[in-house]
């Protein structure tokens, strides 16, 4: 048997105001996907691995940091190189399909990750099964659950299970192939806006959420039960919460659970709420500088390049350049490719005059003008080893502005790791404090923080969602409206027998 492997993941905020074009894209050959430990793929990969008579057929793979609305040319072209390689790729019993959940495109008005599994479908016929592998922040529709006949959902964030995750979308195919099960699938969606940050997996109330999901797979019968927090910036009629259960062959099953499960989220709808340790800007910055540990990392969560904001904002920085002097605080990753020319030209050493703010483009322009002293600079940022997004980043800039340690990108960029300021030249522990647009800390930059503090901070990705305008988000949804009864009877979606 041979299965084929292919992808489109990205997650996509519709209020940031760079597209994801051709330039933003990082693409993998079969080549690449085969040695490259890529994120879901590796996981798929070592399952097929385990069955001697099937083979991996590994076609194309596209991600690219979350950003705004992927082109139409290019999502077009993408989704065209797709289907031409599983044209050609001969005999396929199955297709494991590596996508997010949150992929919008300029024109399209439809949910693109629908589009992209609905036309893989229409290419390999009704036939053969198609496992879909997701982010837990992507969105679900009745069109994509259609489509697809096995799906598995990241249960963790921040994100920790890439690998099992994409395990168990190619062990639920190979079941169906060995089995010659017919899938049956339901799914809930539930009207609540929950950003990311409001369910890490370790909290309450993802972790019992997150964490009874084993119960419900275990069920004589079930596949698998999954949850999509939705991506919930977005405003759009699909975003939401979703419960997701599919059975071996038992459409009243999967009905079942998957009721079962939207009534055990809604429960908890209210319990979505920052748990961590927040803070407005500038006093989140004079705890940071005073806490008896170290290094504490700060989230600018406003402008969270990893959700899809632009990276442009200098709102942070120019709050820490008001901080009384003392030792450097690091602020990494701001998109500003003008600024960032400007400092190549100049070279290191060299002191520049810039106007932070001057590039902003998701929020007002500023014009607060500093010296930047260039400490270090380069045309690329070389990264070691497969990121969640690029290996290699554009043009970049570290600059001492007094006390503050910036660094500039030509192109938006997800700090995400130690590595990301090892290749700066910044030691990732040796600072007080750092900055990053992050919302949550990646696993990493989590597992050496001694303190975390989110920075409820203005931008597109800030996370009060009452501050964002709706226009096609059904209503009622939680938090936008309070107070309505909901129940999952009568809502459920899917195989009816």
């Amino acid at each position: 048997m041979r299965i084929a492997i292919v992808g489109l993941s990205i997650e996509i905020m519709l209020s940031s105001p760079v597209p994801t074009g051709d330039s933003a894209l990082q693409e993998y050959s079969a080549e690449q996907m085969r040695d490259g430990d890529l994120w879901m793929v590796r996981g798929m990969l070592a399952r097929i691995a385990e069955e001697p008579d099937i083979e991996a057929v590994p076609l194309c793979w596209v991600t690219a940091l979350p950003g705004g609305a992927m082109t139409g040319a290019a999502y077009d072209r993408v989704k065209r190189q797709t289907l031409e390689q599983l044209r050609g790729a001969g005999r396929l019993d199955g297709v494991l399909v590596v996508n997010h959940g949150a992929l919008e495109v300029e024109g399209l008005d439809a949910d693109a990750d629908t589009d992209f599994v609905c036309a893989i479908r229409e290419q390999v016929g009704p036939a053969m099964p198609i496992g879909v592998s997701l982010d837990l922040h992507g969105d679900m529709t009745p069109a994509l659950l259609e489509a697809g006949t096995v799906f598995s959902v990241l249960r963790t964030a921040p994100h920790r299970d890439d690998r099992q995750t994409g395990y168990r979308a190619a062990d639920q195919l190979i079941a169906v192939l060995r089995k010659g099960l017919t899938p049956k699938k339901a799914a809930v969606s539930i009207p609540i806006l929950v950003p990311g940050e409001t369910a890490v997996t370790a909290l309450p109330p993802a972790d019992r959420l997150y964490g009874g999901l084993r119960a419900y797979d275990d069920v004589p019968g079930m596949m698998e039960a999954n949850i999509l927090v939705g991506f919930a910036w977005n405003d759009r009629p699909w975003t939401a919460v979703t419960a997701l259960a599919v059975s071996e062959n038992d459409a009243a099953l999967a009905r079942e659970q998957a009721a079962r499960l939207a009534r055990e989220i809604w429960d908890a709808h209210e319990e979505f709420i920052l748990r961590m340790e927040t803070a407005e800007v500038e006093e989140g910055l004079a705890r940071a500088r005073s806490s008896e540990t170290r290094p504490v990392y700060l989230s600018d969560s406003g402008d969270n390049t990893t959700a899809g904001a632009a990276g442009d904002l200098t709102l942070v920085l120019q709050a820490a350049l008001r901080q009384p002097a003392g030792e450097d605080i690091v602020i990494a990753g701001i998109t500003a490719p003008e600024t960032v020319a400007r400092l190549l030209a100049a070279g290191k050493g060299q002191e520049v005059e810039i106007v932070l703010g001057d590039e902003h483009l998701s929020r007002p322009r500023t014009a607060q003008r500093v010296t930047a002293r260039v400490e270090d600079c380069g045309e690329w940022l070389e990264l070691g080893g497969f990121q969640p997004y690029r290996s290699r980043e554009s043009a970049w800039a570290k600059v001492r502005i007094g006390h503050v340690v910036a660094t500039f990108h030509a192109q938006a960029i997800g700090i995400t790791t130690p590595g990301h300021f090892r290749a700066m030249g910044i030691d990732p522990l040796g600072h007080q404090v750092y900055v990053v647009k992050l919302g949550y800390l990646h696993p990493q930059l989590e597992d050496i923080a001694a303190r975390h503090i989110l920075l409820l901070s203005d931008g597109t990705s800030q996370l009060d969602m009452t501050r964002l305008e709706w226009s096609r988000l059904p209503r009622p949804t939680w938090p936008l409206d309070k107070g309505f009864d909901w129940t999952p009877e009568g809502r459920v979606y899917g195989d009816e027998n």
